[in-house]
């Protein structure tokens, strides 16, 4: 193994207690949003659901998912400075060739739910126009049918194996993709509920959790050393 897919896998594995942290912190902000005394929740919930059903009756938009695979893909290459030399969506598999290229850029699609910015947008700009209101229960309708299509477009991607993740290196790749989409998923709640889902609370939550499952995991450890070494010194002493 290299030495930068080494660093890439320990990198990942270092990381699991914070992405189980998270993934605590997070279920706590989404208990504060199913708890919200309103109607929002009912409304991103539909949504969310209703892409579920709608791709288990019907199919899955793999073209449309494609296009936002590359799109994405693009767009954080752009952001870091690359240009895009060729773009090509087909039915079954795209491409894009880019300048530059690292592994956010390789991994963006897989924690950055385009369509949902895409909502994200529109909803901004019915708030410049003062109409955020007369169409919010369809925006958030919106937010939970996107970002049900993410997830389950995502779960199906990395089922099927694909050239972004084995070049950033599996377990690196699905430790920074959980914990990125847990964040995105905070983030997409606290849009909804601004004054419910604290995100500073999050954060907080989640450091001190890993810091318990790390101290957690020092003192087992230490715990299974000292062991080993009384047994050989037993061992040692009855020989």
């Amino acid at each position: 193994m290299k030495t930068k897919n080494l660093i890439k896998f320990l990198s990942g594995l270092l990381l699991w207690p914070l992405v189980l942290a998270a993934f605590r912190a997070f279920l706590t902000q989404l208990g504060a949003f199913t708890n919200y005394q309103g109607s929002v929740q009912y409304y991103f919930f539909g949504g969310f659901l209703s892409y579920l059903v709608f791709q288990l009756i019907f199919f899955k938009p793999i073209r449309t998912y494609i296009f936002g695979h590359e799109l994405t893909h693009a767009l954080w290459s752009l952001l870091f400075g690359g240009r895009v030399k060729d773009f090509t969506v087909k039915a079954t598999s795209g491409k894009v060739v880019l300048t530059k290229t690292n592994f956010l850029i390789n991994l963006a699609p897989y924690f950055f739910p385009l369509y949902t910015f895409i909502v994200v947008i529109i909803y901004t700009v019915l708030q410049v126009f003062d109409l955020d209101h007369k169409y919010f229960i369809y925006i958030i309708f919106a937010l939970g049918f996107t970002f049900s299509f993410h997830v389950a477009l995502l779960i199906y991607a990395f089922s099927l194996g694909q050239s972004d993740v084995k070049k950033t290196g599996r377990v690196f790749s699905l430790t920074l993709v959980a914990l990125f989409n847990i964040i995105v998923a905070v983030l997409i709640l606290k849009l909804m509920v601004p004054d419910t889902i604290q995100v500073a609370d999050f954060a907080r939550e989640s450091l001190l959790t890993c810091k318990t499952i790390w101290l957690w995991l020092w003192k087992s450890l230490i715990e299974f050393k000292d062991l080993i070494l009384k047994d050989k010194t037993l061992f040692l002493w009855n020989n």
